[in-house]
């Protein structure tokens, strides 16, 4: 990267090897220094998003239960009680208005969820990530005690209160704490193992959610419905203290500390990362990336397509087989489990062995040139850029720029390769879930599914590698966003969609329109690219040191 007062080259940058689109954006970057962190300091946050996912995910099936049961109670107080031995809540109607109601409320909490995501961004640059992420834990717990009440009152005043407790999400929620966690998971790691981490950091946090589905189910079966939302009170406290005892404080980027604090405007500085940046090629032409833009746009269609999957198998079982809470309480841990563990053994294991190969091919292909290629090309003209010259006048100096680590020159094009596979399985997995007809395969699918997983991850390492490091929060809280988004509209429309099929008796098309739109999202990722190596960025000014180089 150019320095102020000694610019490096441009030409100097490209000549290094031979332009090619499998390299880092970002080389060199001095805040990317080795290791400060033990590794028991990943083990600790990776338990944190375990213990908290674990609190959020008790209350998911029983929630979904429970606006079933207060539906259907508050049906009865105008329709005629069924004949003894008809089934009491198993009538189109009362499924498709339990539908509408559960899509209104993931709608609000997705809502208020990027209000959050935006609050906890903002208070991680002034406050630090410790302090963000003990705030986003600590406010669903007062959200939850609102929903004891609602619980406890029922019927259609019961789900209006479990509905307005939404609002304090806004304060604290999974998005906010899953961008703490990911921020603070980036920070302490080497860039090189920053995919894979995140990667495990989603795992840990579905193996959390799996075990709250579990945890859910079981206590509203033993226990009775109300008892999942006592219990989840208790867990975000004590995932709260947790988090204040045994994480460290992650010293701030001063620059960001300053920015953050000096103006709220930084509040909304994540719509900034998808903005087109213009870059200078080697061959001195000057044109606009649009990569960042790319890959959010196939992570909101990627979302939109799959985020309403674990609601969707929880709604089909129940309406085509008769699902009792604590079956899809096992249905949908299944399905977090396998996701959790692709996501945390097989995922970094092939982001890992892909980057290899990816990098003997592009070394390969780039050998012959590489060896012709001269390194001088470009004529210093003033004392800075000469010092940075071999055999200038400061040659025996140390360079301003440190030597780079084997991480910085290690592909990161196959986490873009990722996602384009990734997005392609998702919609042929999700697809097929159309021709189940048996209470078994509603088993199969939510096992095979997950195992398409890992485009989140990989868009986030992604993302990371094309900008600067004091974006990092900022780039994190812009794919949180853009998955929110996704997920507010995917709960809607599909929540419609679902309940427009379930009232004609076919609620199992819903899967094919999930499916459709995987194939959408992989179509437009797949324009997607890194720019051309050696490229700088533009910054509209004249020739020389003022652009910064990549």
């Amino acid at each position: 990267m150019a320095v102020e007062g000694s610019p490096k080259p441009p030409a100097l940058a490209s000549c290094q090897t031979e332009a090619q689109e499998s390299t880092p954006l970002l080389q060199n970057k001095k805040s990317d220094s080795p290791r400060r962190w033990p590794k028991s300091v990943v083990y600790r946050v990776l338990l944190t998003a375990f213990l908290v996912s674990l609190s959020f995910g008790v209350t998911q099936v029983p929630l979904i239960y429970v606006f079933g049961l207060m539906t259907c109670d508050d049906y009865y107080l105008s329709h005629p009680e069924p004949a003894t031995g008809d089934p009491r809540c198993q009538k189109h109607d009362i499924e498709a208005a339990t539908a509408r109601s559960v899509a209104l409320l993931g709608a609000s909490t997705t809502l208020f969820g990027v209000l959050n995501l935006f609050f906890t961004g903002w208070t991680i640059k002034v406050l630090g990530i410790k302090r963000a992420l003990m705030i986003t834990i600590f406010w669903p717990a007062l959200r939850l005690v609102v929903q004891n009440i609602g619980v406890q009152t029922g019927y259609g005043l019961g789900i209006i209160i479990i509905q307005c407790s939404q609002v304090i999400t806004v304060l604290g929620g999974p998005a906010g704490y899953l961008l703490a966690c990911n921020s603070f998971a980036a920070e302490v790691v080497e860039p090189s193992e920053r995919t894979a981490t995140l990667g495990r950091l989603t795992g840990c946090s579905l193996f959390g959610t799996s075990a709250g589905f579990l945890l859910g189910g079981l206590l509203s079966d033993k226990f009775g419905i109300i008892a999942p939302f006592r219990v989840a009170v208790i867990l975000f406290l004590c995932s709260t203290i947790y988090a204040a005892i045994f994480l460290p404080h992650v010293p701030l980027n001063k620059e960001t500390e300053a920015k953050a604090s000096a103006s709220l405007k930084t509040f909304f500085d994540p719509l900034k990362i998808f903005v087109p940046q213009k870059w200078r090629l080697p061959d001195g032409r000057v044109q606009r990336e649009y990569g960042t833009l790319l890959v959010g746009v196939g992570v909101f269609l990627g979302v939109f397509a799959t985020g309403y999957i674990p609601v969707l198998l929880q709604m089909y079982a129940t309406d085509a087989f008769g699902f009792t809470p604590n079956e899809n309480g096992w249905l949908i841990s299944a399905n977090c489990l396998v996701r959790g563990l692709f996501l945390t053994l097989a995922c970094p294991v092939i982001i890992t062995r892909g980057r290899k190969w990816l990098d003997k091919r592009s070394k390969a292909k780039a050998s012959a040139s590489h060896s012709q290629q001269k390194c001088i090309d470009y004529l210093p003209s003033t004392p800075a850029q000469l010092a940075s010259v071999p055999g200038g006048d400061n040659d025996e100096t140390e360079p301003i720029d440190p030597p780079q680590r084997s991480d910085e020159t290690e592909s990161y094009a196959f986490d873009l390769f990722y996602i384009k596979f990734s997005l392609i399985a998702d919609g042929i997995l999700t697809a097929g879930a159309t021709f189940t007809n048996q209470g078994w395969q509603i088993y199969v699918v939510a096992v095979v599914i997950p195992l398409a997983a890992g485009s989140g991850s990989a868009a986030k390492g992604t993302i990371l590698q094309m900008c600067e490091p004091e974006q990092r929060a900022d780039a994190l809280g812009a794919i949180s966003l853009v998955e929110m988004m996704a997920r507010l509209s995917t709960t809607g429309l599909f929540g419609l969609i679902f309940s427009a099929f379930a009232a004609i008796g076919k609620p199992h098309f819903t899967f094919a329109i999930n499916g459709a739109a995987a194939i959408v999202a992989f179509i437009a990722v797949l324009f997607a690219r890194f720019p051309p190596e050696g490229a700088v960025r533009y910054t509209g000014e004249s020739d020389g040191g003022d652009d910064v180089a990549s």
